[in-house]
């Protein structure tokens, strides 16, 4: 009997450390680095001054359903090549931490396409030329103002929430 309880106690030690071990996302397409620039999606010109922002949310399971709740969020701003770069972030320990998801923003543009510069890539872990459309009536800035982002991501990606809430004060729509 003392057996049985021994090897039912260790299937589910081995359950739960490979279930840990699926929740935790390591590999460059989770943590970075990221890469890219943005370009003017008509003319190709570099697009200076616009922000990206990469946010992570972590998926925790209830009796009920999955729900998500803020990981962390990181920033950069395009220099005047339009370039970005997200360092890579260091984890140790992500079970159950969802795949980035990006968000870009810059004054009177909205994102067209992402494309992976070198075949067989992955979007910003190789690197992406992210096409930015330009709004060019004020109706059109209107109904495309951004949303900005949640209030955790907010607080981890200043610059980017700032530029946004700026903007939509400007345009005053």
């Amino acid at each position: 009997m003392a057996v049985l309880g021994r090897f039912t106690a260790r299937r589910w030690w081995l359950l739960l450390v490979l279930l840990a071990a699926a929740g935790c996302r390591s590999g460059a397409g989770q943590w970075g680095p990221f890469y890219g620039r943005m370009v003017d999606a008509e003319t190709g010109a570099p697009v200076a001054g616009g922000h990206v922002m990469v946010s992570w949310e972590r998926n925790r399971p209830n009796p009920v359903h999955w729900t998500q709740s803020f990981y962390d969020a990181q920033e950069t701003v395009t220099d005047a090549d339009g370039r970005f770069e997200i360092l890579r972030q260091r984890r140790f320990f992500t079970v159950l931490v969802g795949a980035p998801r990006f968000s870009a923003f810059a004054p009177g543009y909205v994102a067209e396409s992402e494309q992976v510069v070198s075949a067989g890539g992955q979007l910003y872990v190789d690197d992406t030329v992210l096409k930015m459309r330009r709004l060019k009536t004020r109706e059109e800035q209107c109904e495309r103002l951004p949303g900005g982002p949640s209030v955790d991501a907010g607080a981890k990606a200043i610059q980017f929430d700032r530029a946004v809430r700026a903007y939509r004060a400007e345009m005053s729509c």
